[in-house]
């Protein structure tokens, strides 16, 4: 029986067809299970490499292009700093009434008129297009000459720092002078930028009338060729042959602030502030920088710009006073801008090697016709891949030029061109160019008005230099 079952549990031997078909299945299993589970997500990931390179490679390409526009981007944004400067430098940092009082006093002053007091309101926001800007209202009561009431309202408008005449009520007074209120609205940035609080200096007293409380001493003498004003002090001195003659003319003494610092890329900081430390005046310029030097400029600006320092014609030389707390490897220089607007760099001086106060002196380019020409800037530049941080002082900004005592400057132009602005008299002209009204008579007569002529805006005068 058990012999029965176990034969009828017995295979019959494969045949040849049937082990081919059972190995071709085999192999058809195990190549459909190699590109199922192999060969299949092989090709996913090359594919998806391939996308990912792709990308990759059109960034590389957008990261050249912008690469190739970074000198442009460079000078965009220097030129938008620099927008942003001169924008911000047109309002007051803060509502700061000593800082309000001390410009106020500087644009009324005037000896036909006088002012009892300076009242201020509460600051307040005001909806200034879609921003909420802080002012705060100034009300002044005077009593004057109404030709002097005028000039102050003009002198209101030039002021450097935005001022807005809100309103303005006059009586005329038994003594035949008028009185009245002036209404003033001061805006500032606060919340809307980050600026300098104490932009605006308020200086101390040079020349007091006697008896006051903060005269100098006895013996103190104003050092020769120091007045704040650019452009208006000169003086003479003698080369060292002590034959030729030399008419220094200042150009800036740093006395207001109206310079600011300018980072070439934001791996240079810094700051330009007014110092007490100083070789004429009563400030210098402190200028602090900290410079990483890993890109193709690494400098740091001061700008120069609101100086308004025009050379009409090549000076002999042009000299600082630099003052050096330390050996430094930078570059000291000085940029110019022709009418055209190109920039050229000047150096003063390769390497800081010298320490306290040192007077360097430079030539500026003698091709005429690339005059006239702006000064700027001036600049500290480190060498690629140094670092360096320091502070250098900076005063007495001077040109000299060659003199004759017969001839004055020689080759120096002995006319100035002037083009007449609205609200422009011939009074407003000759005080704004000779610091007095009686000139007004001569400008008349070398460009032919006459007296009830109409001056026309865009009229060039002709202006006789001194």
């Amino acid at each position: 029986m058990m012999e029965k079952i176990r034969n009828k549990n017995k295979f019959r031997p494969l045949t040849k067809s049937e082990k081919f078909l059972l190995i071709t299945l085999g192999l058809i299993i195990l190549l459909w299970g190699s590109f199922r589970f192999i060969i299949t997500p092989q090709e996913d990931k090359i594919l998806a490499l391939q996308n990912e390179k792709l990308d990759l490679d059109t960034k590389i390409m957008d990261m050249n292009n912008t690469l190739k526009k970074e000198e442009k981007i460079k000078k965009e944004w220097e030129v938008l700093h620099v927008e942003r400067d001169q924008i911000l430098s047109h309002y007051f940092p803060i509502l700061d009434q000593s800082q309000i009082i001390y410009l106020v006093n500087d644009l009324v002053a005037d000896d036909r008129v006088n002012f009892s007091d300076y009242n201020f309101n509460r600051p307040s926001s005001e909806k200034v297009g879609e921003m909420e800007v802080r002012q705060i209202g100034l009300s002044i009561p005077f009593d004057g000459d109404y030709d002097g009431i005028v000039d102050i309202i003009k002198s209101i408008g030039t002021s450097p720092r935005r001022i807005l005449v809100d309103s303005l009520s006059m009586d005329r007074k038994d003594n035949k002078e008028l009185g009245g209120n002036i209404s003033l609205k001061i805006y500032s940035l606060e919340g809307l930028a980050e600026t300098d609080p104490n932009v605006i200096h308020v200086a101390s007293v040079d020349n007091p009338k006697e008896g006051s409380l903060f005269g100098a001493f006895k013996d103190y003498k104003e050092e020769t060729g120091s007045i704040g004003s650019t452009g208006d002090s000169s003086y003479l001195n003698q080369s060292n042959d002590g034959m030729e003659l030399i008419k220094a003319q200042l150009l800036d003494d740093f006395e207001k602030r109206n310079y600011t610092f300018i980072p070439s890329n934001e791996l240079v900081k810094g700051d330009a502030v007014p110092s007490t430390i100083r070789k004429s005046g009563k400030y210098s310029l402190r200028f602090e920088y900290n410079i990483l030097a890993l890109e193709d400029e690494n400098r740091a600006y001061i700008d120069l710009t609101n100086s308004d320092i025009v050379f009409k014609y090549p000076p002999d030389t042009v000299s600082m006073w630099v003052n050096s707390y330390g050996y430094s490897p930078g570059t000291l220089g000085m940029r110019l801008r022709t009418q055209g607007g190109e920039d050229i760099d000047v150096k003063i001086s390769e390497g800081i090697s010298w320490l306290g106060w040192s007077n360097l002196q430079t030539t500026l380019p003698m091709d005429s016709k690339l005059y006239p020409l702006q000064l700027t800037h001036l600049y500290y530049e480190l060498p690629y891949n140094r670092d360096d941080y320091g502070v250098l002082l900076i005063d007495k900004l001077e040109a000299f030029y060659p003199y004759n005592e017969d001839q004055g400057i020689i080759n120096k132009p002995i006319n100035e061109f002037y083009v007449v602005q609205h609200g422009d008299t011939i009074s407003s002209i000759s005080e704004k160019f000779y610091g007095s009204e009686k000139y007004k008579n001569e400008i008349m007569k070398n460009n032919g008005i006459n007296p009830g002529d109409v001056l026309p805006v865009g009229k060039v005068l002709v202006l006789i230099k001194r």
